[in-house]
C-alpha cells in the first residue's frame, strides 16, 4: 500500500491501469514444439499440413491445448501467508520484476477435425476456437501503480505498454498430394473474430514527471487502445473488462469481424531421414464491427496540490487531485477498424529412423510476433516398443534464454481409438510454482483403414 501521509504519491493515473491489472491475472505464450516430433498423430498436421496419416478416414476428436510463459517473479517467489490466507505480495513481486517484463498465452480448443483419403490426395476440414494473449510492460509501471511516484522525483517515468488480446473461431479447409517421396499441403483458414483489444502499434507510449521543486505532475499520453467487445470504458475510475471464454465460445460463430490466413508445407521421406518444413499462420483478422478506440494523447498536468507538508510527516490528502485529474483527463473514442494480424511460424525439421522403434529427430522454430521476431531449436527421440505405444522425449532451447525445456510426449492406440498427450515443460508439471513457462496439449482420433 502506498502512504499517502508521508510521500508525495498520486492516485492511479489513468484508465490504463485497471485494464493492465485485468491483462495480468488472466493472460499468461509460447512455442509448441514437441507436438512437431509425433508425425504419428494425426494432430501433428497442425504444425506442417503435410503430415498426413495412412487412413481412408481420420476423425479428430475435441481437444486442448494451452501455453504461457512470462518473464520476472515465478508464483512461490511473491506468495506469503497472512493469517492463514495466501495473499500476493506486491512488493517482492515488484523486485523480481526486469526493466521491461512481457507476458504471453495461447489457449486453442480444437473441435472437430476429418481427413480423406482419394489414392494421393488428402483432404481435410476442422474447427477450432485460439485465443492469444500479449503483455509487455516497463517495471515502472506497477511501481508506480503500488509504490506510488515518490521515488521518481525528478525523473520521467515511462508508463508506456503494449498489449494485446485476440479470440476468433477457426474454420479450415486443407488438402495435401502425395508425390512419390514428397508430399505438399496447404491450408486456408477463415478466421471469425470473437473479442479482441490491442494497442496501436504507433501509438502505446506514456509517462509521468513530478517536478522535484513544486511537485507538478506531468501525464504525458500518446496511447491508443483498440477494443472490440472487450472494453468498456466509462469515466476515469469507471472500467469494464468482458471477456469469459465460455460465454464467447458459444457465442459469435460468424460475426462481422472476419479474416483470412494460409498454411504451407511440404516433408520428404528420404529412406530412413524425413525432411519437412512449413510456414503457418499467414493472415490477419480485422475488426469493424463494435470498435470502440480510446485515444489518450495529449499533455495533462496538475499543480494545484501542495506536497510540502508530506517531506516533515503532515498528512495529504489527495481527493481535489483526483477530482482535478478526472476532470482534466480526457479520452477521445472513436470506431474505426483495427487488424490483428497472426502470429507467423516456421517449422524446419529432419527425423532419422534408426529402426523400427527407435527415431531421433532434430527441429528450428521461428515466429514473427508483432514484428519481433523468436527462435527455438529443438532435439527428440522416440520410441515404439509395441505398435500400441509411442514414447518421447524432447529439449529445447527457445530465445532469449530459456534453457530448462525438457518434454515428454506419449500416445497410446487402442484399436481405431488413438489418444496422446505432449508437454515441452516437463519440470513446471512436477513443480509449477517455480515455473516460468508452461504448456501442454491432449487430444484423441479415430482411424478407418
Amino acid at each position: 500500500m502506498r502512504n499517502a501521509d508521508r510521500q508525495p504519491l498520486i492516485p492511479h493515473t489513468s484508465y490504463l491501469i485497471p485494464i493492465l491489472l485485468f491483462f495480468a491475472s488472466q493472460m499468461m505464450a509460447q512455442q509448441e514444439l514437441g507436438l512437431h516430433f509425433m508425425p504419428h498423430v494425426w494432430q501433428s498436421n497442425s504444425t506442417n499440413p503435410a503430415f498426413v496419416q495412412d487412413n481412408k478416414l481420420t476423425i479428430g476428436l475435441p481437444g486442448i491445448y494451452s501455453s504461457i510463459a512470462f518473464d520476472g517473479p515465478t508464483y512461490n517467489q511473491i506468495v506469503a501467508k497472512q493469517e492463514g490466507k495466501t495473499v500476493v505480495d506486491i512488493d517482492k513481486l515488484i523486485g523480481h520484476l526486469d526493466a521491461e517484463n512481457t507476458i504471453r498465452n495461447e489457449l486453442g480448443i480444437p473441435s472437430l477435425s476429418l481427413s480423406f483419403k482419394l489414392k494421393n490426395l488428402h483432404l481435410t476440414i476442422g474447427h477450432a476456437v485460439k485465443y492469444n494473449a500479449f503483455l509487455n510492460y516497463p517495471k515502472t509501471l506497477p511501481q508506480v501503480v503500488w509504490q506510488g511516484n515518490a521515488q521518481f522525483i525528478g525523473q520521467t517515468v515511462e508508463l508506456g505498454n503494449e498489449v494485446e488480446l485476440a479470440g476468433y473461431h477457426e474454420l479450415m479447409a486443407g488438402a495435401a498430394y502425395e508425390m512419390g517421396p514428397v508430399t505438399l499441403g496447404a491450408n486456408v483458414k477463415f478466421l471469425s473474430g470473437i473479442a479482441g483489444a490491442a494497442t496501436d502499434k504507433d501509438h502505446h507510449a506514456a509517462s509521468l514527471y513530478t517536478d522535484p521543486d513544486v511537485y507538478q505532475i506531468t501525464l504525458n499520453g500518446n496511447y491508443i487502445l483498440h477494443s472490440a467487445n472487450t472494453i468498456d470504458y466509462q469515466e476515469f475510475e469507471d472500467v469494464n473488462v468482458d471477456f469469459d471464454y465460455a460465454k464467447l465460445t458459444a457465442q459469435k460463430f460468424f460475426s462481422k469481424n472476419n479474416g483470412m490466413a494460409f498454411d504451407l508445407g511440404l516433408s520428404a521421406e528420404l529412406g530412413k531421414l524425413d525432411l519437412a518444413a512449413s510456414v503457418l499462420d499467414l493472415g490477419k483478422i480485422t475488426w469493424d464491427d463494435n470498435v470502440t478506440n480510446y485515444e489518450a494523447t495529449q499533455t495533462y498536468q496538475y499543480d494545484g496540490l501542495d506536497f510540502s507538508g508530506a517531506l516533515t510527516g503532515d498528512s495529504v490528502s489527495f481527493g481535489d487531485a483526483l477530482d482535478t485529474l478526472k476532470s482534466i483527463f480526457k479520452v477521445e473514442e472513436t470506431s474505426g477498424s483495427y487488424t490483428t494480424t497472426l502470429t507467423r511460424k516456421i517449422y524446419l525439421s529432419a527425423r532419422y529412423k534408426l529402426n523400427e522403434k527407435w527415431a531421433v529427430s532434430g527441429l528450428f522454430f521461428n515466429e514473427n510476433y508483432r514484428g519481433e521476431p523468436f527462435s527455438s531449436v529443438a532435439v527428440g527421440i522416440n520410441f515404439s516398443p509395441i505398435k500400441q505405444l509411442n514414447a518421447g522425449l524432447s529439449y529445447a532451447f527457445k530465445q532469449p534464454d530459456s534453457y530448462d525445456n525438457l518434454g515428454l510426449n506419449l500416445t497410446l492406440k487402442l484399436g481405431p481409438v488413438q489418444v496422446f498427450g505432449v508437454t515441452d515443460n516437463l519440470f513446471s508439471l512436477v513443480n509449477p510454482g517455480d515455473a516460468h513457462s508452461f504448456s501442454a496439449r491432449a487430444g484423441a482420433s479415430v482411424s478407418i483403414k
